[in-house]
């Protein structure tokens, strides 16, 4: 198993255990259910490790799939920029989820405030994990956003020319 492959397992992680645990969080605040309140901070935690590991191989993935011939080096560097904003926003999310099962556990009068807080940086996690994945399925997704075979085989032209 190389970088590559773990890039594609782990990469969706960000945007539907945010999307997941921010909509449970949010209903166990609002119904006062303990029980959603916890999965949707475990659904947080997941997304914030399943980010850092998607960080993690990001870059190897990307030497794969710039040596691919209809693939746009534009289109993974947009990509690149995309997922690095998202993980300014999922790696904090996983330490304040984890300080938040602490506080809440401790029955601190900062539970809410930090519940809440955890709640709003998922939200905008769930935006920028988003716009990383479209970013993303540009990549090699041409069943859905069209070929980029064109501009792909002339930046490998142009690259191999200046190789030389």
């Amino acid at each position: 198993m190389n970088a590559t492959y773990v890039h594609l397992l782990v990469n969706h992680l960000p945007l539907f255990g945010a999307l997941f645990g921010t909509v449970a969080l949010v209903w166990g605040l609002l119904k006062h259910n303990a029980g959603m309140k916890t999965a949707g901070l475990i659904f947080l935690i997941v997304a914030s490790v399943g980010g850092w590991m998607a960080h993690i191989s990001g870059e190897q993935a990307e030497h794969f799939a710039e040596e691919l011939p209809t693939v746009s080096r534009r289109t993974v560097h947009e990509h690149e920029e995309a997922a690095e904003t998202t993980h300014l926003f999922v790696v904090p999310l996983g330490v304040l989820a984890i300080l938040a099962l602490y506080l809440d556990q401790k029955g601190s009068r900062w539970t809410p405030l930090t519940l809440w807080t955890v709640a709003a940086l998922g939200a905008a996690t769930c935006v920028t994990a988003g716009i990383a994945a479209e970013t993303g399925g540009h990549i090699i997704h041409t069943e859905v956003h069209g070929s980029d075979s064109d501009a792909g085989e002339h930046e490998h032209e142009d690259h191999e020319e200046h190789a030389d």
